[in-house]
C-alpha cells in the first residue's frame, strides 16, 4: 500500500465516516459496508456481475486490515467539504 492512497475521514461529533481511495486521475468515495465505490469499474463490471469488486474497494479493505491509511479527523463542519470534492467530475491536480 502506496503512503496516502487510501484515506479515512473521521468527522465529530457524529462520528461519520468517508473512505477515500486515489485512483488514476481522481479520487473514489469507498462504502465498505455496501461494497459500494464511485469509480466506472464499479458502475461497468461490478455492477453487471463481470468482477467482484473494484481495486479502490479491495484497496480500502487491505489497507484497513492492515492499518496501512491514513486517518484524518475532521470537524462535522468540514463534512460538506469533503463530500462536494468527491462529487465533482473533475480531476485530481
Amino acid at each position: 500500500m502506496e503512503a496516502g492512497k487510501v484515506r479515512k475521514y473521521q468527522f465529530s461529533p457524529s462520528g461519520r465516516t468517508i473512505w477515500v481511495v486515489a485512483g488514476r486521475g481522481r479520487d473514489y468515495q469507498v462504502l465498505p459496508d455496501s461494497l459500494f465505490c464511485t469509480c466506472d469499474d464499479y458502475y461497468f463490471r461490478v455492477m453487471e456481475h463481470k468482477k467482484q469488486l473494484c481495486y479502490h474497494i479491495i484497496a480500502q479493505q487491505l489497507s484497513e486490515a492492515m492499518s496501512k491509511h491514513d486517518a484524518i479527523d475532521m470537524t462535522d463542519s468540514r463534512y460538506p467539504e469533503i463530500t462536494s470534492k468527491l462529487t465533482s467530475i473533475s480531476t485530481r491536480e
